[in-house]
């Protein structure tokens, strides 16, 4: 059931989603600096790596994802539940707009380094110095990573081989679930339709991986190619 009311749950629900906004371009240009291939390697192992991507992780599913539940299904909770999330919501803003500052301050000084470049040569540089296999499976599982890709590398290959490679898994995916549906005797649940919903399920998730890192192989060749012509 879909429901939504303007309670208490469903503004802080509307509050965590306006944190996201932020919170989301932030963690991208934290990525973005972090997989670059002049970072030393001691950056992303240890617990900073995991500290990195639970970080990641919830500022950019866990916020939208909270935030949405608590404006469509907050109606559900009484008041007094109510004032226990709003002592989290709360809680959670308090501790992350810090952190999300700094990497901003971090950010800016590192980007007024680099202001002596054209966007155009700093956006083939950047091409160059990406780590492949990170960016591959952050248009998989991050929301508009691959938008981000697309406008800071002033290509658009990537997105575009990732959304032609989901539609054609959909297809796939759609084909595959209607003939199962038509087996079935539909009375009982048959775990073999379960079991392949999952796998097709993960497959969709995952389906850009190869178009992708095909895709980023072809924009840094054609990256390299353009910088030794222009140098």
């Amino acid at each position: 059931m879909v429901n939504a009311s303007l309670n208490w749950a469903s503004l802080w629900g509307l509050l965590l989603m306006a944190l996201w906004v932020p919170a989301l371009v932030v963690s991208l240009r934290r990525f973005d600096v972090l997989m670059d291939l002049d970072q030393p390697r001691e950056s992303l192992q240890g617990l900073g790596l995991t500290s990195f991507l639970i970080t990641l992780a919830g500022r950019c599913i866990a916020l939208p994802l909270v935030g949405s539940i608590m404006f469509f299904q907050g109606w559900r909770l009484d008041p007094i539940l109510q004032f226990g999330l709003t002592l989290l919501v709360w809680g959670t803003i308090v501790e992350s707009i810090p952190s999300i500052r700094a990497d901003h301050r971090a950010l800016q000084q590192r980007s007024a380094a680099q202001a002596h470049q054209s966007t155009r040569q700093r956006a083939l540089e950047r091409r160059l110095h990406d780590r492949l296999w990170p960016w591959v499976f952050a248009h998989a599982v991050l929301p508009f990573a691959g938008i981000y890709y697309a406008i800071t590398r002033r290509t658009i290959t990537p997105l575009l081989w990732d959304v032609v490679a989901r539609f054609v898994v959909l297809l796939i995916t759609t084909g595959v679930l209607l003939i199962l549906h038509r087996l079935s005797d539909g009375e009982t649940v048959n775990w073999i339709p379960v079991a392949v919903f999952w796998v097709l399920l993960v497959v969709n998730v995952f389906a850009g991986l190869l178009p992708v890192r095909a895709a980023i192989r072809r924009t840094q060749a054609d990256a390299r190619r353009r910088l030794e012509a222009h140098g």
